[in-house]
């Protein structure tokens, strides 16, 4: 099958105004998290206290998933479990380098975004240790 152009672009794009720069007070507007007016659930802050205190005592390197994973419990999984292991650690640390940048940076750590990762995150780190076992060091 052959893709054929209708001819038609999108009404709302205006090629003339693509790229023009953005008002500085405008971008920051744009940039900055939209903050809730309820505190975060208690599980998910417990979560970042402890994300930003093994980062801090470097006992989790962001740039290393195996300091993710609670290696005692690691060792006596099968191998093909293991590699799965690997994978969600991968992914995980991911989100632990986020959130604790996040938590880190300026914006108020009451925002949806910053809440929905460290959920995200608590319930893949619950979801992988009912299946695996305690696997992971958060």
């Amino acid at each position: 099958m052959v893709f054929k152009s209708s001819g038609q672009y999108n009404p709302y794009f205006d090629p003339k105004t693509d790229n023009m720069p953005i008002a500085a007070d405008t971008q920051k507007v744009v940039n900055t998290p939209v903050e809730k007016s309820s505190a975060m659930d208690d599980q998910d802050m417990a979560l970042v206290n402890l994300i930003v205190s093994l980062v801090d005592s470097k006992k989790i390197n962001l740039y290393a998933p195996s300091t993710l994973i609670n290696q005692p419990v690691y060792d006596k999984l099968p191998e093909l479990t293991r590699g799965k292991v690997d994978q969600h650690a991968f992914n995980m640390l991911t989100s632990v380098r986020e959130i604790y940048n996040y938590y880190k940076s300026p914006f108020s750590n009451n925002a949806y975004q910053f809440e929905n990762r460290v959920h995200w995150l608590r319930l893949q780190k619950e979801a992988a240790e009912k299946e695996w076992g305690d696997v992971f060091v958060i």
